[in-house]
């Protein structure tokens, strides 16, 4: 199942970063070459332009071909510069690409158990891939929801910065801000968390999981009474059946003895009283 998961879900989210951030690479460098090298011509081809000297090439005035040449040159440069800074692609180059980075990372420090999943998260334990799976998910889950963050869903300042407030907060023992997408990750132990959890969030749920347990009682006792009764019908229709068929059967010997009876009488006639 973990495998399947990690198959599914990991390595989909890395194949789909390693084909975007190979896109906007491409996209990333062409345009930025165009830039560089257009805005080096443009200024070369403008100086040249209007000599005075009067030069021909296949019949055509070189001035001419070099004003166009300018023009287009210009307007390839305008055109990457616009389209860079309309889709962004800088930004989105130098997110991808560090996220690809952060995917592989984590792939490697849970392959080998190190970092993160050496197993201070379960209080020092021997860490296997078993126990670590629940926090590699989790870390990777929280990279997704940062990239879509990033690219689709704006927050506000506050959620912005939850991470410099996490941080300040666990060194002020307050409680810190939580991002909008995803919840904080573990700083500690799971089991040293139930401790920091209030009172009445702990009665709450300890209430929830008795009238759960009282419900699940009840409808088992429920189950059980309908069984005993489907048993004692099932018991009495049993016994009914049995007694109906002992008057049929005690029904039929009498009449068998009763005709046994009178074909004897008519045999042998009884013995009248003397008068």
């Amino acid at each position: 199942m973990q495998k399947q998961i990690i198959r599914e879900r990991y390595i989909g989210i890395l194949e789909n970063f390693q084909k975007r951030a190979c896109k906007h690479s491409l996209v990333f460098f062409t345009g930025h070459f165009m830039i560089t090298v257009g805005s080096l011509f443009v200024p070369a081809l403008l100086s040249i332009q209007n000599v005075n000297t009067t030069v021909t090439f296949n019949g055509s005035s070189f001035s001419t071909d070099v004003y166009w040449a300018t023009f287009i040159l210009s307007l390839l440069v305008t055109m990457c510069n616009g389209l860079l800074t309309l889709f962004k692609i800088d930004k989105k180059y130098y997110f991808l690409n560090t996220t690809l980075e952060r995917l592989r990372s984590e792939g490697w420090q849970y392959a080998g158990l190190t970092g993160r999943y050496s197993g201070h998260l379960i209080g020092n334990a021997t860490p296997t891939h078993q126990n670590q799976f629940v926090f590699f998910t989790h870390y990777i889950e929280k990279i997704k929801m940062k990239q879509v963050e990033e690219e689709y869903y704006k927050t506000d300042e506050s959620t912005a910065n939850s991470h410099t407030s996490h941080i300040n907060s666990s060194h002020n023992g307050s409680q810190p801000a939580t991002n909008e997408l995803y919840p904080p990750s573990p700083d500690q132990p799971i089991h040293l968390l139930s401790a920091h959890v209030p009172e009445p969030v702990q009665e709450a749920v300890n209430s929830l999981i008795l009238s759960r347990k009282t419900v699940d009682r009840r409808v088992i006792l429920n189950e059980m009474d309908t069984i005993d009764t489907m048993d004692t019908m099932d018991t009495m229709d049993t016994m009914d059946t049995m007694h109906t068929m002992d008057k049929i059967n005690k029904t039929t010997t009498a009449n068998k003895i009763e005709e046994s009876i009178h074909y004897m009488d008519k045999l042998d006639p009884p013995i009248l009283p003397n008068t």
